[in-house]
């Protein structure tokens, strides 16, 4: 069954020899066939956010099996059109909320999608789509880093690394949630500014500019001598590749990015903060540890786990355990457990500027919308 055509959407291509990584838009896109589990999606809100993984590395591992882009946008929420003969779950004017797989070679920055019914659940009516696409993405990985990397149970310390990003937010509300206390840091006056209304949710908040030397202080009052559980550290930078450049018909225009340096903690001060037997999950695919440090993190029973944001979807094997994570996610957004960070939202107009501002934000996410 034809699933027609989208307009205007939007995705990340890499150049011929792999040294610049560009935001491209196309103006038509044929969709794929819905086929007997597929799903078509009628786009009501998109995130803007780029995968927590090498993608350069994974750019040129798709290449390899005939793939060419990455979508620019892949946590979506929208409202059923059409169904496959095999769908049982779904009906037309459902209201869905989902995650595009990296290899579909969809957009969610355009006006319809074709996902299979185990990439995506229903959203309760009184969920708004922006809501749902500020939380479900980075709600999936907080998932992962704390309870299937991290093993959270309840009583553990958490320490959240720039916790006023989207997933930092995340990781702090579903830890609170789950009876851990959290400790986060911030670098800037907004990220500060944003973490203090989480309130009782944060044990303690440091700031790693001007009180750098109060986490050790922190870590060792808050855990009794003993350290932190689970570190959930961010300092990924933008790849030195990565040109936030937005195009119109193949013609670029655009601006430079900077890495993103503000991120001042070292391997030594985080392995110092953390418990014997301790889980340090790190956002950074490129980590190396040298000698020494591994010999600290050894010396704790440490691990070092890293989070990839779409580990579930890579099998087919997991499709039940990561429907039930969604599911879940989606019950605690509506009973307000788990609330979105979002910086603003943008229509399509608006997509360049957004483009050019994703790699200097700090604090939130922004969100896509068709209205």
């Amino acid at each position: 069954m034809s699933s027609g055509k989208t307009g205007r959407s939007v995705f990340m291509e890499l150049d011929n020899v792999g040294s610049s990584l560009c935001f491209v838009m196309f103006n038509e896109e044929k969709l794929p066939e819905l086929g007997k589990y597929g799903v078509l999606i009628e786009v009501k809100a998109c995130g803007l956010s780029l995968p927590t993984c090498d993608i350069t590395a994974l750019s040129q591992t798709l290449r390899k099996a005939g793939k060419k882009r990455l979508a620019a946008g892949q946590d979506v929420a929208g409202i059923v059109r059409s169904v496959g003969t095999d769908v049982t779950g779904l009906r037309i004017g459902d209201q869905v909320v989902g995650i595009i797989p990296l290899d579909y070679e969809q957009s969610g920055f355009a006006e319809k999608v074709v996902l299979q019914e185990f990439d995506i659940v229903l959203k309760p009516n009184s969920v708004n789509f922006v809501d749902a696409v500020g939380c479900i993405g980075e709600g999936v990985k907080s998932y992962l880093a704390l309870h299937y990397l991290g093993r959270l149970v309840s009583g553990n310390t958490v320490l959240v690394i720039n916790g006023a990003s989207p997933l930092g937010s995340a990781c702090i509300q579903l830890a609170h949630h789950w009876g851990a206390r959290v400790i986060a840091t911030c670098s800037s006056s907004d990220e500060k500014l944003y973490l203090q209304t989480l309130g009782s949710k944060l044990e303690q908040l440091v700031d790693i500019v001007e009180q750098r030397s109060e986490l050790k202080a922190a870590c060792l009052k808050q855990t009794a001598n003993l350290g932190f559980d689970i570190i959930i550290d961010q300092r990924t930078t933008i790849p030195s590749q990565m040109k936030n450049i937005l195009t119109d018909d193949i013609n670029m225009t655009g601006g430079k990015v900077d890495d993103d340096t503000s991120n001042m903690l070292t391997n030594h001060e985080i392995i110092s903060c953390l418990a014997v037997g301790g889980h340090w999950i790190t956002t950074n695919p490129n980590m190396q540890l040298d000698p020494p440090h591994s010999q600290q993190l050894s010396l704790r029973c440490g691990t070092l786990g890293f989070l990839m944001d779409q580990a579930w979807l890579i099998s087919g094997s997991f499709q039940g355990k990561y429907q039930h994570i969604l599911m879940d996610l989606v019950e605690k957004i509506s009973t307000y457990i788990l609330r979105p960070n979002i910086h603003h939202t943008v229509n399509p107009d608006g997509l360049l500027e957004a483009c050019q501002d994703i790699s200097e934000l700090n604090v939130g996410k922004i969100v896509f919308t068709t209205n």
